[in-house]
């Protein structure tokens, strides 16, 4: 059975025992009248193979939004979009707090849409992690983007296996999930080889979404090296 018939398949029946042991049930589909008369218990699968995978492809395409963030030695807007600015009444990300633009090659210019947010933003930018160093130029912010170094690219490249190997487990864990709601299934009279088959095409799913963080990191990794 190909994993679309699966995502498709949501309710099964399953055969059960009428008085006198006979054993009834098919996979066909019958009315509910038909459903008593004959002892079948219809049952509804927990385990969704679409759900899965869609909660999978949101945990690639975040992954995906972190790398475009990464940029070794070249000023992009994006390198700020996850920053978050602490602020008396909480926190906000940067790009609702003020506007972000490319000064030069080396240099990004960030202009705060209040001013009194203006050292808050300096703060978060310089305590980010990024190892960016921004100054305060009357009512702009100019963030140097430093040259690349190779330890820099090391650590570029140490933080993206982190990045990935977060995403990976996320992954896995939305698996674990729908090996577990499959495990309760099974309890419901299924056979062995239909389990087998659902088995099959959940890790056929985890495997496809492994191997797309494999390739979004070489890539990424090809590109910093070429810095």
């Amino acid at each position: 059975m190909s994993i679309s018939q699966h995502q498709q398949q949501q309710v099964r029946l399953y055969g059960s025992k009428k008085k006198g042991g006979k054993k009834t049930g098919s996979k066909e589909k019958h009315s509910d009248n038909e459903d008593n008369d004959n002892g079948v218990e219809s049952l509804e699968m927990t385990l969704d193979v679409g759900k899965m995978e869609e909660q999978m492809k949101h945990s690639i395409d975040r992954f995906s939004t972190e790398l475009q963030a990464v940029r070794a030695g070249r000023a992009n807007p994006a390198m700020l979009d996850h920053i978050r600015v602490l602020l008396k009444g909480g926190s906000a990300v940067l790009s609702d707090l003020a506007m972000v633009a490319v000064k030069d090659a080396q240099n990004l210019l960030v202009i705060p849409n209040n001013q009194d947010d203006q050292k808050a933003i300096d703060t978060s930018i310089r305590s980010a992690g990024l190892g960016l160093n921004p100054r305060i130029d009357k009512n702009a912010i100019i963030v140097p983007v430093p040259k690349p170094t190779k330890e820099s690219r090391d650590k570029l490249l140490k933080n993206l296996g982190a990045l990935a190997e977060h995403t990976r487990v996320h992954v896995r864990k939305h698996r674990q999930d729908a090996m577990k709601c499959l495990k309760n299934d099974s309890k419901s009279h299924m056979a062995k080889d239909e389990v087998k088959s659902w088995e099959k095409n959940v890790q056929t799913v985890t495997d496809k979404y492994i191997a797309k963080i494999e390739d979004l990191l070489k890539a990424k990794t090809r590109e910093i090296e070429r810095t």
